[in-house]
């Protein structure tokens, strides 16, 4: 993981304007594809053993489904935000 601001995030999202760099969360794939949004979710916890099963359930939700719940939880991070713990992010490039 890379904090959107560190010049390798930038060279991997080169494909997006400035304005979209921040507006959500990216997953790079290996073969270069970038997804994110609520679509993006089970391809996210794809990449990681644990959240794999979690991540082939959610493969079977349609996207406007996953994409309904992100939009939810996007227009109400403020309020989530205090659930999330403060202090720097985790680091795991390549």
């Amino acid at each position: 993981m890379l904090p959107l601001q560190e010049p390798a995030a930038h060279a991997l999202l080169a494909e997006l304007d400035d304005d979209q760099h921040l507006r959500t969360w990216r997953l790079v794939q290996p073969d270069g594809l970038v997804v994110g949004y609520g679509a993006g979710i089970p391809e996210l916890l794809a990449s990681m053993r644990p959240t794999r099963p979690l991540a082939r359930v959610l493969g079977l939700v349609p996207d406007r489904v996953l994409e309904g719940l992100y939009q939810t939880i996007a227009r109400n991070r403020g309020s989530l935000g205090r659930f999330v713990p403060d202090g720097p992010t985790p680091r795991r490039y390549p």
